[in-house]
């Protein structure tokens, strides 16, 4: 098949509609116009005196890198390889290259050729903030936090505008625990790129780290004036006004949240912690409930619930849920809490037991007779233990006991 010719103002032209495609998504579009553009010959424009010739193409390179990235958005690597080698062929120190073949290096497990590439593309291309860049995101993925702030303040110091340069110098930044430092850098990310919702939210995690939790809730809340329904920010958001004192607000935050993620265990358990803050332990408890019904394996949605049972005085759903959890993760911490808040509830239960058996004969007579009975008459809920414990009792020696303090209730 013949190469197309086409004037260089067609082959920008036919480059900007692939690039367009390719951050549209539609990889598949673009792959076939990147296709067209590296097969592509220069021609003479119409009107031009210069007489007519054939040229070299000098998108070409372009054109393949833009063939590359679809064929790694489509997981056909191979292929992507063979468009990279093309281009290195061409411009062995082609610095967005040797990038993309570290990416794919990258993705392959293959770490150590990857970091090569990126030596390669800074050492050839100093002035590359986007060698820098990649080379710093590596040294992260590493966790050699120094060199990965060296080459990312490179990268800004090559293109001071280049707002992903600094978003990576604030994480490695914040990973050392320079949080002021991470703070400004991100900020800058921020100014660069004010129409990025996702930017907020990491300014504002890197603010409530040095609880600066009001400036956090302004950058959140500057967010979502771009993205009302960015869910990341609406949950960030619930939380800082919550641990601001604020539950009113919260309850709006998390039920925003709900709207857009219906099925949100988070949302719902912000909206608990308000309910309690307000003292409205019924809607607290219809949440817990919910949590419950949308992942009944998690013994933590049970034990919240249980909590408020307790907290409700409705003791016999509180064993049930406290059991629920003892069982579900029997070698945790959790279900070591579980099983203390049983033994706490049967013990508070107990003394009362013993205490009206004491001074009432008919009471004792019917604990002789069948004791779980006679205690659920009286309003009394035991676990197994409790009622085997009851029914082990010196029932004719209550007389001198006298009961103790009250029991430990869990929040």
């Amino acid at each position: 098949m013949t190469s197309p010719r086409l004037t260089l103002k067609s082959l920008w032209r036919l480059y900007n509609a692939a690039q367009g495609l390719l951050e549209n998504g539609r990889t598949r579009d673009a792959a076939v116009q990147f296709h067209r553009l590296a097969a592509a010959r220069v021609r003479r424009s119409p009107g031009d005196s210069a007489p007519n010739w054939i040229g070299n193409n000098p998108l070409e390179s372009r054109a393949r890198l833009g063939l590359c990235y679809c064929y790694v958005e489509q997981g056909e690597l191979e292929q992507a390889l063979t468009e990279l080698e093309s281009v290195l062929r061409a411009e062995p120190t082609n610095p967005e290259a040797l990038c993309e073949l570290a990416y794919i290096h990258n993705l392959r497990g293959e770490r150590p050729d990857a970091k090569a590439a990126l030596e390669k593309a800074v050492h050839h291309n100093p002035e590359s903030a986007k060698a820098h860049k990649a080379l710093g995101y590596f040294y992260l993925q590493e966790d050699d936090l120094e060199q990965a702030i060296t080459e990312c303040t490179a990268a800004v110091l090559c293109d001071p505008d280049y707002d992903l340069a600094h978003v990576e110098l604030a994480v490695a930044l914040g990973r050392c625990g320079r949080y002021e430092d991470a703070v400004r850098a991100m900020a800058r990310a921020v100014q660069l790129s004010p129409l990025n919702a996702d930017y907020y939210y990491s300014l504002a995690a890197l603010l409530r780290e040095i609880r600066r939790n009001e400036e956090a809730r302004g950058v959140l809340e500057s967010g979502l004036e771009l993205a009302a329904n960015n869910c990341d920010l609406l949950e960030s958001v619930a939380e800082v006004v919550l641990e601001l004192g604020y539950p009113d607000e919260a309850i709006e935050y998390a039920q925003r949240l709900l709207r857009y993620r219906p099925n949100s265990l988070t949302a719902r358990d912000l909206l608990g912690v308000a309910y309690l803050q307000q003292g409205r332990v019924n809607e607290a408890l219809r949440v817990a409930d919910q949590m419950v019904m949308l992942n009944p394996l998690e013994p933590s949605h049970h034990f919240k619930k249980a909590v408020l049972f307790q907290q409700q005085g409705m003791l016999q759903d509180a064993l049930r849920e406290f059991k629920v959890v003892a069982d579900l993760a029997p070698e945790t911490d959790m279900a070591d809490d579980a099983r203390q808040a049983i033994d706490s509830i049967d013990n508070h239960q107990m003394r009362q037991i013993i205490l009206l058996a004491s001074e009432d004969r008919v009471f004792r007579a019917k604990l002789r007779r069948d004791a779980e009975e006679a205690a659920r008459e009286r309003g009394f809920f035991l676990s197994f233990t409790g009622v085997m414990t009851l029914q082990s009792l010196d029932l004719d020696g209550l007389a001198a006991f006298h009961p103790e303090s009250r029991p430990t209730v869990y929040h």
